[in-house]
This record gives C-alpha cells, structure tokens and sequence, in this order.
C-alpha cells in the first residue's frame, strides 16, 4: 500500500524551461549556449548541488572558461537562480488533494543551497512532510546511495512510497531500490491515471490547465 508520496521540484512543483529561463540572461544563440553548456551543465554546477563548493568558487572556477563579456552574467545568473519560479498549478492542486486525503508528503530534489532561500515561494512546498536536498546530504539522485539517505532520513519503507520526477534516469534509479514512480511529462491526467492504477487515492476529475514543459 503507498502512504507516501515523493516529488521532485524542477518540472514538477515549479515550471522550468531552461532555453526561456536562460534567455533572461542572454541575447543571441551563442551566449545562450556558453550559459547552457558552461554553466547549467557544468561539474560546478554539479559540485553546487552537492554541496561540495561555494556559489563565489563555482563562479570563479567557470569565469575562467567563459568569454570575459559574460563574467557579469554568470554572477548573475548563479546568484538568481530560481528566486522566482513560476507555480505548476495543476501539481499544486493535486498536492493539496494527496495532502487533504492523509498521505504523507515529501520532497527529494537536486539543488544547492540556495533552496532554504527561494522555496518560500513554492506553496506546494508547504505541503511536505519532509524535504530532502542535495547539497545539504553530499548526494545525488540517481545514485543509489541518495535514495537510501532519504529513506533513512525520515524512517521511510521504499515499497510505501511512490516517486513523481521528470528524469527517467531519476525514476528508473528509484525502481531499482525498491521505490516504484511515475515519470512525469507534464500532463497531469496522465500522472493521475498511474497514481490510479497503482492504488492511489486520487480525482478522476480532468485537468483542463495542462501544462507542457521541457527541460
């Protein structure tokens, strides 16, 4: 039987499109792709959400292969990073039906330390039992090892639980320590159909408001 629900963030919770977001920043497809590849795909960017290094060496380190022009931009850019995130309000409205109907709510995401900052922001957030972050436990998903961390961080069976991510690779990970899910594209009908079918307690109502994301 699942008691407990796990949901990602980005994508999920909030609404991310890397390719608008990165457009705040940037003016022509070439900074676009230096900020892409350089930064949000860095080993930074990475060692941020494990929290192995500081926001001021992350941007020193990256600086040093990036164009001189866009130095003001990374700064920028790393220290703004999801201060503001647009709501996924079709997840927001399914999260407070999981919530009312007793389910126990928790959050198991890929960030830095920057969360604890901006999460305020996120009403779904609210709604958490519990919230595990990368950065604050040196591990990422979809090592086994961060899967596990969570179960013990908060007493938790994997077999009662039940993973809602955007990345297979995430979901996958999951299934294999025993934790089954669903990946999430972005259309909540379909989530609702295999939260159903599995035994979960949720509205057949349609969702009119779908909302399409990409990564």
């Amino acid at each position: 039987m699942i008691k407990n629900i796990v949901f990602d963030m980005g994508n999920v919770l909030t609404i991310y499109n890397a390719r608008e977001y990165i457009y705040e920043y940037v003016s022509n497809e070439e900074d676009f792709r230096w900020i892409k590849n350089h930064l949000c795909a860095s080993v930074e960017w990475l060692q941020m959400d494990r929290g192995t290094i500081t926001d001021e060496d992350a941007i020193a380190s990256i600086c040093r292969r990036m164009p001189e022009h866009l130095h003001r931009t990374v700064r920028r850019f790393i220290e703004e990073y999801r201060m503001v995130q647009p709501p996924n309000p079709p997840m927001e409205k399914l999260v407070e039906e999981l919530a009312e109907k007793g389910y126990g709510l928790y959050l198991l995401s890929n960030t830095s330390h920057r969360f604890r900052t901006f999460s305020k922001n996120i009403k779904s957030i609210s709604y958490m039992k519990g919230i595990w972050i990368s950065c604050e436990h040196g591990l990422l998903k979809p090592e086994p090892e961060a899967f596990f961390d969570f179960f013990r961080t908060f007493s938790l069976n994997p077999g009662e639980c039940f993973f809602v991510d955007d990345a297979p690779a995430n979901v996958e990970a999951a299934g294999n320590v025993g934790m089954s899910g669903c990946v999430y594209y972005g259309d909540i009908r379909e989530l609702r159909y295999f939260m159903r079918e599995i035994g979960i307690r949720v509205d057949r109502r349609a969702e009119s408001d779908n909302i399409w994301m990409e990564s």
